[in-house]
């Protein structure tokens, strides 16, 4: 784990706490000996590693399961090596396919000379946006230009851009748009049950969005800031939910709402998902979000964003999610993985936790600021 973290460290990723790697060998879905990754070991020097989280699947009475890499670093001193780390990942035995759903542009490119197919074809290369303070967006892009050529200015600024309303967001204290409520109850018999019995129901193959899933989700340590869960009702009950998280790149990026799960039913009215989008635009301007990210979609989920896709910033440009199939890939043709299956939800870096400005009661001083 050092050896991990260590890695981590020199690119300046987020590492993986004790109780992190805890939740995720706690994993329901992961079987008892799949390994929770590989590691590069040059005589105890770790010089690589790639992580490996598990999903699980159904279609009618058929269960599946796949694994997606996380967390891929090769140090400088086994330049090359990436093939070394690909080759036990994706020629794992008890899985259909293996997948990178989070490539960056020096990633996608190594993943596809590998022999790994952009997946899916049609949207691998999309990553939407939704701006909601275009001001900040700016600077920020303007503040990372300037420490390009001049490092030392990020000592001197320390981390800005930090969603202040975050701390104080109650969804609950909120008014959605009509037919939108927070998502509270994960029981096993409650309304959130009742959308995932009809998800499988529905015949496609759907990652596990089983209730037990989702308080495992939501019982992840060291996060910041809670997952919110939002859905969205029809006449019959739930139909559709959302859960997204907020996130900050780096030090000089502005704090994002990452949409790491949007699914519907096909009973759901024709605009379920842009009123979902719409409602996590509120949640990220309460929050002190700066823009809201739909980081990883699929055909059908493209086709129902509907209005809100002109509205959107594109930012991608390369593939973003990457398979390979262990077995016949037109047997798994209705696979649309959401950023759910994949890394997002647990390796995305945090903002840190800043309480919202006050006004203070003394003469001599205008504004406190504390931080946690």
């Amino acid at each position: 784990m050092d050896g991990v973290n260590a890695l981590h460290s020199e690119i300046n990723w987020p590492e993986l706490t004790p109780a992190k790697w805890q939740w995720l060998a706690s994993n329901p879905a992961r079987p008892p000996d799949m390994p929770l990754g590989w590691v590069l070991d040059h005589d105890g020097r770790i010089d690589g590693f790639i992580g490996n989280f598990v999903s699980r699947y159904f279609r009618e009475r058929q269960r599946y399961i796949a694994a997606s890499g996380h967390s891929v670093i090769v140090s400088p001193r086994a330049r090359g090596a990436i093939r070394d780390l690909l080759e036990p990942f994706t020629r794992q035995s008890g899985v259909f396919a293996a997948s990178m759903l989070n490539a960056n542009q020096i990633g996608g490119p190594i993943y596809a000379k590998l022999g790994m197919q952009p997946y899916p074809a049609e949207t691998s290369a999309i990553k939407l946006s939704w701006i909601l303070s275009p001001s900040l967006t700016f600077s920020a892009r303007i503040l990372r230009k300037v420490i390009e050529v001049w490092p030392q200015t990020l000592a001197l600024i320390g981390e800005p851009f930090s969603p202040r309303g975050a701390a104080m967001f109650d969804p609950r204290s909120v008014i959605w748009p009509k037919g939108i409520h927070p998502i509270e109850d994960l029981s096993d018999s409650g309304s959130y049950a009742e959308l995932w019995k009809s998800l499988q129901a529905e015949g496609r193959l759907v990652a596990d969005r089983s209730p037990a899933v989702i308080r495992w989700r939501m019982a992840q340590p060291d996060l910041t800031y809670p997952p919110l869960l939002l859905g969205y009702h029809d006449a019959q009950g739930l139909c559709a939910y959302a859960m997204a998280i907020m996130s900050k790149t780096g030090p000089v990026d502005v704090p994002t709402l990452e949409i790491i799960d949007l699914v519907k039913l096909d009973r759901a009215p024709p605009l379920t998902i842009p009123t979902l989008i719409r409602a996590l635009k509120t949640a990220g301007y309460k929050s002190g979000a700066c823009k809201v990210r739909l980081p990883l979609l699929g055909p059908s989920l493209l086709k129902a964003l509907d209005h809100k896709v002109p509205k959107a910033r594109n930012e991608g440009g390369w593939g973003h999610a990457y398979v390979h199939f262990t077995g016949q890939a037109e047997d798994f043709a209705d696979w649309e993985p959401t950023a759910l299956e994949g890394s997002y939800g647990f390796t995305l870096r945090q903002p840190k936790v800043k309480q919202p400005r006050a006004r203070s009661r003394s003469r001599n001083s205008a504004l406190a600021v504390t931080e946690a």
